[in-house]
């Protein structure tokens, strides 16, 4: 087993200001995971969707709480690898887990496309739009406070910092790069921090911290948006993965649908979609899981939940077994290492993920809400952008010091939890004016 060494450089602040120690109680990358879970904009998550609305009557996850489970998780399958191979360290695997999504808007996608789509309409030709990944780097580099007068952001390690990059570039034109012009990890005013952070690299390598992050954050949504859908009757998993010997025409029919759906999905993507593997890839998730099998429906009964719990475990289990790390340098970390997941694991997460779009986000109750959510994410930015001066003071601060009012509407709205949304756009619309006390916009 290698021991993990991680650099002065590594455990530098964002301030380039060395840590200041507190007496040894935490380690540089301990400080980080604290400095994130204190922060406002990590609170704020609670307000925030996953993947419906946070208001939402029922016990689904919030962006909170999945992010939540996300550095849960990433931090276990770390612990596991730190014995096995001397590293990455888990504290810093969950800082970047925790802070991964930080950057997302009210409304999840839907929110983060009315942004971007506005944004690219408002300024066409100008690429620097809006994305929530971009936008997280900018929170805890920028936007977010800690404690250090002067010095703006969390004040987190640079390994934190990279680690929590999962698209190292800036926006692409479509023509160049399609892939790049959809999903980026900085803007243009943030360059010289990422210039910082990445220490010179030109490549689009992420560090292995990042890796492990990325896949616990699709191990979770696989698993736990699955849940909240599975509980709501949404999602027929007994249908599509039932017991051995208990399939039937109804299964049959099910399962047929939805993998149409992928295949169909998939080609107009331009992905290869053969789908009889898509058969073969579903039955193996269902042979991944022996516990007894989930009732028909799900009607909250004690061995209602017993069941659902027991195969979101072995869900859980099934894609976290089998990690490995394929090492390149001296130390099992940051861009010495590569993460190694079984090629059947990925594709049965990614099938899963499926089952969530399918069954939930596009059907037509859920295209109607976010229909109307965009609307509101959309109108806000651009009359905050069209009158700067009812921005929050935080905000008109900012826009002093980097001079651009869309950046700045764009940040303000991106920050509200969705409740705050809705208020304030029917503040601001005339729908509903509120009280003068409301500190909503302030």
């Amino acid at each position: 087993m290698r021991a993990a060494h991680y650099s002065d450089q590594d455990l530098e602040q964002h301030s380039l200001r060395r840590r200041v120690a507190d007496a040894g109680q935490r380690t540089g990358f301990e400080h980080d995971v604290d400095r994130i879970m204190y922060s406002t904009e990590w609170r704020s998550l609670a307000g925030k969707s996953q993947v419906v609305a946070s208001g939402e009557l029922g016990a689904y996850h919030t962006r909170l709480t999945h992010s939540m489970k996300v550095a849960q998780l990433g931090r276990r399958m770390t612990e596991r690898l730190e014995r096995q191979y001397g590293g990455p360290n888990p504290a810093l695997v969950e800082a970047a887990c925790m802070a991964h999504d930080i950057g997302h808007p009210p409304f999840g996608h839907a929110g983060e496309t009315a942004l971007r789509e506005t944004m690219d309409e408002l300024r066409a030709g100008d690429l620097d739009s809006f994305e929530g990944n971009a936008q997280t780097l900018r929170i805890i580099t920028d936007l977010a406070s800690h404690k250090y007068s002067g010095h703006r952001g969390l004040h987190l390690s640079r390994a934190s910092l990279d680690a929590a990059i999962k698209y190292p570039w800036q926006r692409t034109p479509w023509a160049v790069n399609s892939y790049h012009f959809a999903k980026w990890g900085v803007y243009a005013v943030d360059r010289p921090t990422f210039d910082w952070i990445r220490a010179g690299r030109e490549d689009e390598l992420t560090p292995v911290e990042e890796q492990v992050m990325d896949w616990a954050d699709d191990v979770t949504y696989a698993c736990h948006d699955v849940e909240d859908f599975y509980r709501a009757g949404l999602i027929p998993l007994p249908a599509l993965l039932p017991e051995p010997g208990e399939g039937g025409p109804q299964t049959e029919l099910e399962t047929d649908r939805f993998l149409t759906y992928v295949a169909d999905k998939r080609r107009a993507a331009g992905i290869d979609a053969d789908h009889d593997q898509l058969r073969q890839l579903l039955a193996e998730v269902g042979r991944a899981l022996v516990k007894p099998g989930l009732p028909s429906a799900y009607t909250g009964r004690h061995e209602d939940e017993i069941a659902v719990n027991a195969r979101t475990a072995e869900l859980i289990d099934y894609f976290t077994r089998d990690l490995r790390l394929e090492i390149t340098g001296s130390a099992p970390i940051r861009y010495q290492a590569r993460l190694i997941v079984p090629a059947e694991r990925r594709a049965a997460c990614d099938l899963l993920k499926e089952l969530v779009w399918c069954y939930v986000i596009d059907r037509p109750a859920l295209a109607t809400q976010q229909h109307g959510t965009r609307r509101i994410i959309s109108e806000l930015l651009r009359w905050t952008y069209e009158a700067p001066h009812l921005l929050p003071i935080a905000r008109r601060e900012e826009l002093d010091l980097h001079g651009d009012p869309m950046r700045a509407a764009a940040d303000h709205v991106a920050s509200l939890t969705e409740d705050q949304a809705i208020a304030l756009h029917r503040r601001m619309s005339g729908a509903g004016l509120g009280s003068l006390a409301d500190g909503t916009w302030i």
